[in-house]
């Protein structure tokens, strides 16, 4: 019979420089320790079948001198062979990587001596036969027994019973004694407490209930006050009530791709101060879910006194951006009147959909502005538009506010007209 300890088969496959090989569960080669489930030993001259052998089976290398029932695994053992001329750091890494453990740094020199047949393993090596009660015997034992049943259990060896923990079995006990179940969200709010069940009834029939009935106290009260008298006239029912309207300003930019300031990219750039590459901020939101670019964005601009945000505090401003026409039929027959500004890539079919489709005519009418590249030459296309022409750095970011406080200096002066 051939001896079927992993010890044995390993250094009997490294003396014949036949080292062993990884395996799937499905019992193909697999690429990496972490993805193989088996260690796969050649035949030798007794037998032509090979030996697969569970990574995870111990052996009889003890990791401690004098303990009997703490032994390396197979696949420990396999991970200081395979890694013996990495450093200690890559070592540690793989070992953690694989999710079998490592032998210690300062065991791996002495387990590759004793594979190679070096050394004697320090003392740390148990004889087959020495009665320890380790897994590591048992385990063995087990894969002689197999080997004695024939060669059709070698391939695939048979799975261990598995034996009840009483510990945890007692544990898991007094843990499902305690659990709440979570019928609905009434339930939720109730918890037992000595078989008694609290809940949070009375809080609701008591305090909410007075909560709730006072104001709906106070609103009665207001609403008399506020109420019509003889001579004043009274809300005609039959009239449409109209809806207030917003006049809040319109900013339109170029819907090309390859434009600066677009939908993704333009609400950071003019509330924060902060350029993204548009297909950076493309990607950002891609990652957070949103797939499609809204087609009409808010955009806050706050604006400070001279004398610092706390102590001179102004209004914050809304404005609107949009990158078609399409969107800004949203807001009504007089969109147009409300379009403060519009972005330029500098090519005419742009305007082809406005109001005005010549690009002198509607910068007559609108603010026009021209972004570009600082190392960009002038664009001759828009010199005579009429647009102000501002410039970003590819590279500095901190130049990208005052930048913005400019767009927005340039704008106020429009609105001040």
């Amino acid at each position: 019979m051939t001896s079927q300890d992993p010890l044995d088969l390993f250094r009997a496959c490294l003396s014949s420089s036949n080292p062993p090989t990884l395996l799937t569960a499905a019992l193909e080669p697999a690429p990496t320790l972490p993805l193989a489930s088996y260690i796969s030993f050649p035949g030798t001259a007794e037998t032509s079948e090979a030996i697969n052998i569970p990574k995870d089976t111990p052996t009889r290398y003890t990791s401690k001198t004098g303990v009997s029932d703490d032994f390396y695994t197979l696949g420990q053992i396999w991970l200081a062979w395979s890694e013996r001329e990495s450093g200690v750091r890559d070592y540690l890494v793989k070992g953690q990587q694989a999710g079998v453990g490592y032998v210690s740094v300062a065991d791996r020199r002495g387990v590759v001596e004793y594979l190679l047949g070096e050394g004697d393993g320090g003392g740390r090596v148990r004889s087959i036969g020495e009665e320890t009660g380790s897994a590591a015997s048992a385990a063995v034992e087990e894969l002689n027994q197999q080997t004695e049943a024939g060669p059709s259990n070698t391939s695939a060896p048979a799975k261990r019973k598995y034996e009840v923990d009483v510990t945890d079995r007692d544990f898991c006990r007094k843990v499902r004694a305690e659990e709440v179940e979570l019928r609905d969200r009434n339930s939720v709010l109730r918890a037992s407490n000595g078989g008694k069940i609290n809940n949070f009834s009375s809080f609701l029939q008591t305090v909410m209930h007075d909560k709730i009935r006072a104001m709906r106290a106070a609103v009665d009260n207001k609403s008399s006050k506020n109420a019509p008298s003889q001579s004043q006239p009274t809300f005609d029912s039959s009239r449409p009530a109209k809806k207030a309207r917003s006049n809040n300003p319109i900013i339109m930019i170029s819907s090309s791709p390859t434009a600066l300031i677009t939908m993704w990219n333009v609400k950071r750039f003019l509330e924060d101060g902060i350029f993204e590459p548009s297909e950076v901020a493309r990607q950002n939101e891609a990652m957070q879910g949103n797939t499609r670019v809204e087609d009409m964005i808010p955009v806050l601009r706050k604006r400070t006194g001279p004398g610092g945000e706390r102590r001179q505090s102004r209004d914050t401003c809304k404005y609107y951006v949009v990158d078609g026409v399409e969107a800004l039929q949203k807001f009504g027959q007089d969109a147009w009147d409300r379009v403060i500004c519009v972005l330029t890539t500098g090519q005419a079919w742009q305007f082809r959909p406005y109001k005005w489709q010549d690009p002198k005519t509607l910068f007559r009418n609108v603010k026009g502005v021209y972004f570009q590249w600082t190392n960009e030459p002038v664009n001759p296309a828009v010199r005579d538009w009429n647009v102000t022409e501002m410039r970003i750095d590819k590279n500095k970011r901190h130049t990208d506010r005052q930048v913005v406080a400019e767009f927005w200096r340039q704008l106020d002066a429009v609105r001040r007209r």
